[in-house]
């Protein structure tokens, strides 16, 4: 068995309309195609040992027990390799509740497809889910698989905490999207972009873009943050900061035991001892605090308990009491024991995965011990509790009480007092004191430390008490009412005349006074100015144009090949445009026919907002289909006023632009409105460039239901001109010497079939093609395009072309020879194996008024020879 590609979708995909975030494992069952599991002796006995949980899943038959009737019956590898990816993730913590098993056109071959939370962990999962299946195929002892499947669980657990979100982060992120704020992740951390644009905001954990960086250093140096907030009449330990170890025992002796000691800019507990009490404790403390600050605060140790308050754009939010891990003696178990009971609370688990956290037992734990002469083999005298942490953190295995409701007036004025006095819009304020409930004033209490990114953990789920969604505050703050996050995202597609439209769209929102940020096959753009150069037509390029704090609209050509890989870079769209569904790329991963890549391309359609639009070719039946999977509103453009789709959808109101006697025309249900005479439109060649005129019909509408003005919809389509700069590679003319050269990214049938119609209305002396074949395209496709060429040119030159993807130069051009024969036309056929040369080859032979066609292979590299050759002449003429 072999796993031959793991691929992570993480966005809107073809698999699945609800979950976003899949794996797609294309697997290789090899000799399994022959033996199902009911085939394979003692499979389904280990298996229900191993993994008794997977009597929950249903599977096709719906009901409890359903898969493992499916195995007991007989199923396939893949099938069952699905069903260990979801339990495996469920025992590991991570519950997802999708999967799905296919058979590819290759015999042995499936697509293993299941939800994953975390993308490291859907991938190691898909992995162990094969490992697992061969150790009960292969006869390995129960023990050892249970052994096995113990340890790939625990890892699953591990990379979880090393991957996703601090639960902090985690909440202001879930609250987000409960009010439909879409997030980027911009580093592996927690720093989070929530919104699109120019209406984004950023949080790193609990610091937000609104967060004072002088109050951060504030908080920070805890003996410059006590000192002001002493000034200001707040209750605070008496302390002092020192360096050197020489001025501890003089420090002590100042403020007497007990102490606590901490280094200066620590946070979270980080290098901090409480409840000192002798000089060697003291000392000891202070090397740990040394690792991580080079000054260490020496402070009275306050009593009481340890409260947490939590105040965001200075309203109190929360108030917890912290209480450090600890066990309680019994008189009869030892403290391991006692450890191992209370872990056993379902409440705890590892890292952040439930409310409360496994305590273990490290170096902190074990000095502890030591203080109190015990060891982890003691019996604790019954009643008696004993910390294990100095520190009273959930993190560490401690436990938090809500006592938001306890908390007195004149101690809220002093909690928000506070965060006004050091600047912070959220801040963690550490409380020393015998409650919360009394003025601090009155009751000995005091201030121990602010905290400029505080945890919510403590807040969000306290072990006792109700929780509070101190997230919901932070959003409030960000994204006050009426404030938007998201900025317009239209998205186009199909299989030609993506990047045109896209481009106009684009130029049309930009006349209309719109930063527009818009990607495409040669780059991605804020305004017109190229950002990245290169296919951009996928995920990553997408969510540069979100992430760009300058841009109001995006634009975003998207092709099949970003959708296959990894899904749409963005959660929906407010339009989606489909321009045609016609054969390109078919025959690679899995896209076999027309209607698989329709499939892939009603993504996008799919994908729209329910208040938003779909502009379909009513003209085009895949595209048409799709219709059926929009949730918001569809409007169609079709080059017939006639078209049966066009007429019905006029009947019941809707809205659509059409071609009509030369008008590019609005139609709203039986009214006309025309925007604009095709001869007008410089896009169109004069109304003469069919597969153009196509293009501005879908842009027009596009604009016109995003309520750009029919004013500046006709200054954008009028002032939109085909040339290298604009349109690169999409009909660009250049007049060389006394001849023409078009230069045009027709790459497969359909694409030379819209430029022969337009070729064949112009009036040239001899044509000639230079034509390349791509190596990802069929037999069939390579053949076709190679009949087409010779019907549309008097003259052919063949070219190698720079992307033969698997193929041979000689495998593509005997496929596009044996296409030219095919066409019964007699046309001399040149092969000229470099691309420049081939280039110089037509020019070099070419007439006046002959028309040479170059079918762009690499469009920007053509562009450049060809206008470098003419300045040349132009250059040599001087």
């Amino acid at each position: 068995m072999k796993i031959l590609e793991i691929r992570t979708l993480r966005g809107p995909n073809y698999w699945s309309g609800y979950w976003k975030k899949l794996i797609i494992m294309r697997l290789d069952i090899e000799d399994y195609e022959q033996k199902p599991t009911d085939k394979i002796e003692g499979f389904y006995e280990r298996m229900t040992e191993v993994l008794p949980s997977l009597a929950s899943h249903g599977c096709s038959y719906q009901e409890a027990g359903g898969f493992m009737r499916r195995v007991e019956e007989g199923t396939w590898a893949g099938h069952a390799i699905e069903h260990f990816a979801l339990e495996m993730q469920s025992l590991a913590g991570m519950d997802v509740g999708y999967g799905r098993t296919r058979e590819t056109s290759e015999p042995g071959i499936y697509n293993v497809v299941f939800a994953y939370q975390e993308e490291e962990v859907g991938r190691f999962t898909a992995r162990a889910a094969v490992e697992f299946f061969l150790d009960l195929a292969e006869g390995k002892s129960v023990k050892e698989i249970k052994k096995r499947l113990a340890e790939d669980i625990q890892r699953m657990r591990e990379i979880r905490e090393e991957v996703r979100f601090g639960p902090s982060t985690a909440s202001i992120v879930e609250e987000s999207e409960s009010r439909n704020i879409p997030f980027i992740r911009l580093n592996n951390q927690s720093l989070v972009q929530l919104g699109y644009g120019i209406h984004q905001q950023r949080i790193q954990a609990t610091t937000t873009g609104k967060t004072n960086m002088i109050a951060v250093d504030i908080a920070a140096n805890k003996h410059a943050a006590k000192k002001l907030l002493s000034e200001m009449g707040v209750p605070v330990p008496i302390g002092f900061s020192i360096r050197d170890e020489d001025e501890l025992e003089r420090t002590i002796e100042s403020i007497s035991f007990p102490v606590v000691i901490k280094p200066l800019d620590g946070n979270h507990g980080k290098g901090a001892t409480v409840g000192i009490e002798t000089l060697e404790e003291a000392l000891t403390a202070f090397q740990k605090a040394k690792e991580y600050s080079r000054n260490v605060i020496v402070e009275k140790m306050l009593v009481g308990g340890d409260f947490r308050a939590l105040v965001v754009n200075n309203d109190l939010i929360a108030v917890a009491e912290r209480i450090p891990a600890h066990v309680i003696g019994d008189g009869k178990n030892t403290i391991e024991q006692l450890i191992d009971e209370t872990n056993a609370d379902p409440r705890r688990g590892y890292g952040h995965e439930n409310v409360l956290t496994l305590i273990d037992v490290d170096e902190q734990t074990e000095r502890l011990l030591r203080a109190k002469n015990y060891t982890l083999e003691t019996i604790l005298p019954a009643g008696e509790m004993l910390h294990l942490k100095t520190t009273a953190n959930i993190s560490t295995g401690g436990t938090a009480i809500d006592r938001t409701d306890e908390v007195h007036p004149e101690n809220i004025f002093l909690f928000e007092r506070i965060a006004k006095i050091v600047g912070l819009d959220v801040a963690g304020i550490d409380v020393i004191a015998p409650n919360v409930s009394e003025p601090l004033s009155e009751n000995g209490g005091g201030i121990i430390e602010i905290n400029a990114a505080p945890g919510f953990r403590m807040h969000l789920a306290p072990s006792e008490g109700i929780g509070r969604n101190v997230a919901e505050h932070v959003v409030n703050m960000l994204f006050p009412p009426g404030k938007p996050a998201r900025i317009p995202i239209i998205a186009i597609t199909g299989t030609n005349g993506k990047t045109t439209t896209t481009r106009l769209v684009a130029h049309i929102l930009r006349g209309s006074g719109l930063t527009v940020g818009f990607t495409t096959t040669d780059g991605t753009y804020i305004q017109n100015n190229q950002i990245t150069a290169g296919d951009n037509t996928g995920p990553v390029s997408a969510q540069l144009v979100l992430k760009d704090p300058s841009v109001q609209v995006a634009v975003l050509e998207t092709a099949r090949g970003g959708i296959i890989r990894s899904g749409l870079g963005f959660d929906h769209c407010d339009i989606g445009i489909v321009t045609n569904i016609a054969a390109d790329h078919l025959g690679l991963k899995d896209i076999n026919t027309l209607e698989d890549l329709a499939r892939v391309k009603s993504v996008i359609p799919r994908s729209v907002s329910s208040k938003g639009f779909a502009v379909l070719n009513a003209e085009d039946e895949n595209v048409f289909w799709m219709r059926k999977y929009v949730d918001g509103e569809v409007v169609y453009f079709s080059m017939d006023e006639t078209n049966k789709n066009i007429q019905k959808h006029a009947r019941r109101g809707g809205v659509s632009c059409i071609f009509e006697n030369g008008y590019v025309t609005i139609l709203k249900g039986k009214w006309k409105v025309r925007v604009e005479k095709a001869i007008n439109i410089p896009l169109t060649y004069g109304g003469r460039a069919e597969f153009m005129i196509q293009n501005v019909l879908a842009a027009t509408l596009a604009c016109f239901v995003h309520k750009v003005s029919l004013e500046d919809i006709r200054v954008g389509l009028t002032t939109f001109t085909p040339s290298t700069a604009q349109t690169p590679g999409r009909m660009n003319f250049i007049e060389i010497k006394d001849f023409t050269v078009l230069m045009d990214f027709a790459h497969n049938p359909a694409g030379i079939k819209g430029l022969q119609k337009f070729i064949n209305q112009l009036s040239y002396k001899t044509r000639t093609g230079i034509l390349s074949g791509v190596g990802d395209r069929r037999d069939e496709d390579l053949r076709e395009m190679g009949k087409l060429a010779a019907e549309t040119f008097d003259t052919l030159i063949i070219r190698r072309g720079d992307y033969l993807r698997g193929r041979t130069e000689e495998n593509v051009i005997n496929l596009l020879q044996e296409g030219i024969k095919e066409s019964g036309k007699n046309v001399p056929v040149k092969i000229v194996h470099e691309s420049k040369e081939a280039i110089d080859y037509a020019f070099e032979n070419a007439e006046a008024g002959d028309l040479i066609v170059i079918l762009a292979d690499t469009v920007s590299k053509d562009i450049e020879y060809v206008n470098k050759y003419r300045d040349g002449l132009n250059e040599n003429k001087n």
